[in-house]
């Protein structure tokens, strides 16, 4: 399988970066992962050779601006997607809105969307996770979002990609506000896979407290081979992993074969 990061908040030198995530990735199928909140990821892709005219599948990992607003330099293609993904959502620090800028009905006119709260196989070898459920006792216990009413937004339709190699499962998440740790408990149940190899992308960990300690050792104990933490995870909490775990930059512009 391959991976290209296309955006990111940080960038490999001849990259540019912005707050949000975008990856290619290929396993039996190549396909867009996330698209981030401008066009950025289309400039960062041609300067790694890929055309996006031959990619006909965009999976969503939530409905958030960071993640989906790219949405609006594309069409014609098939994207999947949580039902959840379309919900009004904003900060609850200064209730800005952090959902998607176009809506359901505009979305509609430009793709073929496919809402799945199931996995949702993409090819024999990667799926997409659906609704994760939120099973540990440590994770997704609180949340800096809000829906209209004014109740919390534990964001439902956060999902996650993963993909079964020989070496073992290869999970790649957008922003894990389910909680990276569920995130892989449900990709090995899913997949009916025990060893995990690779856990990538978003971990929303801000700070190194218990929630990233936890976080850590269950890694550990899993006996993840390799991660990499990026986008919404603090440098500190990455320079904390480093201690405890094999951790791999994933800067825009980064190009991995697993």
């Amino acid at each position: 399988m391959k991976i290209k990061i296309l955006m990111d908040n940080t960038a490999k030198e001849g990259f540019d970066s912005v707050h949000g995530f975008s990856s290619i990735i290929e396993a039996g199928k190549k396909i867009l992962f996330d698209l981030g909140p401008n066009d950025l990821f289309l400039k960062n892709a041609e300067k790694l050779g890929e055309d996006l005219n031959d990619i006909d599948t965009i999976v969503l990992s939530h409905g958030h601006w960071d993640h989906g607003d790219g949405l609006a330099y594309l069409s014609d293609k098939k994207l999947i997607l949580h039902p959840s993904s379309f919900i009004e959502r904003f900060r609850k620090r200064n209730n800005t809105h952090v959902g998607l800028a176009m809506s359901k009905e505009e979305l509609q006119a430009k793709y073929e969307i496919i809402e799945s709260s199931e996995p949702y196989w993409l090819s024999d070898q990667m799926v997409f996770l659906g609704e994760i459920p939120r099973e540990n006792d440590f994770e997704s216990k609180e949340s800096p979002f809000l829906l209209p009413d004014g109740s919390s937004d534990f964001v439902p339709d956060d999902s996650a990609i993963a993909i079964k190699l020989s070496k073992g499962l290869v999970v790649i998440s957008g922003c894990a506000h389910a909680g990276i740790c569920n995130t892989v408990s449900y990709a090995r149940k899913v997949c009916g896979e025990d060893k995990v190899y690779a856990v990538l992308g978003g971990f929303h960990l801000k700070e190194i407290d218990e929630l990233t300690k936890k976080t850590i050792q269950f890694l550990k104990n899993e006996k993840v081979e390799l991660v990499g933490p990026t986008h919404c995870t603090s440098f500190k909490v990455r320079d904390e992993f480093k201690k405890h775990l094999k951790v791999i930059n994933l800067d825009a512009g980064a190009v991995m074969d697993l």
